[in-house]
């Protein structure tokens, strides 16, 4: 007689390999699944106002170290250092253009001495001002160029730049067509000079001007605006906000260290080297 594994026996074996075999899944999962430790609730609140006062004050710290410096970081990257970046106050401030088309204000009127007087008043003509020998590597002077005799202080005789920028704009608004036959007349300033010669200080400025505008154009947009109500016509708005520096602060600056009007005839050293003698005017 054949031999039979009785089928509740066979059950139970298999029942008891099953067990064997799904014992081992909740052990394993047990080790996936352990639950964290959970930090103690007084440790938070102990740990909570150190680690916040730890941020404010690392927060405090970034502020003082490089917001503050914002400005002066950003000036390093667009201009040529110079001392006014240490003795001026480099931040920003908004100003809204005065962009009226129809408008005048004193700068655009006629020629005239108010209206002189008033291009005068941004320190288009102040003297040369002297930077020290200690600023004049940075401030991107080389010892080829003039410099001041050691017996009246030493140094290099400068301009600040963006007044030139303004002398040259305030000449070009003298060339005008309606403005020159005044000047002329005067024969002050650049019109002293013979009309070859005013001819290249004229086209000298208004080539200064149009590289600085394009050394650092402007990416804002002017929107446009309607006027006359009974029939709407649409316009550029040119009255925008900008960011601007202390411009008064630039021109007291330079007002305060320009150098004597009248000075020794050996107030300048003379070259120290042929080579640095250039064969005509650059």
């Amino acid at each position: 007689m054949s031999s039979y594994t009785p089928l509740q026996d066979k059950t139970e074996n298999d029942s008891q390999q099953g067990e064997d075999y799904d014992h081992l899944l909740p052990q394993e999962e047990s080790l996936l699944r352990k639950s964290p430790r959970r930090i103690p609730t007084w440790i938070l609140v102990v740990l909570l106002p150190v680690v916040s006062l730890l941020f404010m004050g690392f927060g405090a710290w970034i502020g003082s170290h490089w917001l503050v410096d914002f400005n002066a970081r950003c000036l390093e990257h667009v201009q040529h250092w110079s001392p006014i970046q240490r003795d001026v106050d480099n931040s920003y401030h908004t100003v809204l253009f005065n962009g009226s088309f129809m408008k005048q204000n004193i700068f655009r009127q006629e020629a005239g001495p108010e209206v002189d007087a008033a291009w005068e008043s941004m320190g288009i003509n102040y003297r040369s001002i002297t930077i020290p020998l200690s600023d004049a590597e940075k401030t991107g002077l080389s010892p080829s160029q003039v410099q001041i005799n050691p017996r009246y202080g030493g140094g290099y005789p400068a301009n600040v730049e963006g007044l030139h920028h303004l002398h040259c704009l305030n000449l070009v608004r003298q060339s005008l067509y309606y403005n020159i036959d005044y000047y002329r007349a005067q024969g002050t300033g650049a019109f002293v000079n013979e009309e070859p010669i005013l001819r290249h200080h004229v086209s000298h400025c208004l080539d200064i001007v149009r590289q600085q505008l394009m050394c650092q154009p402007d990416t804002g947009m002017l929107g446009q605006v309607w006027w006359d109500k009974e029939a709407p016509k649409a316009f550029v708005d040119f009255n925008t906000r900008h960011q601007c520096k202390d411009f008064e602060g630039i021109r007291r600056w330079a007002e305060e260290r320009q150098i004597g009007e009248v000075v020794p005839g050996d107030f300048l050293m003379p070259p120290r080297r042929r080579e640095d003698v250039l064969d005509s005017i650059p």
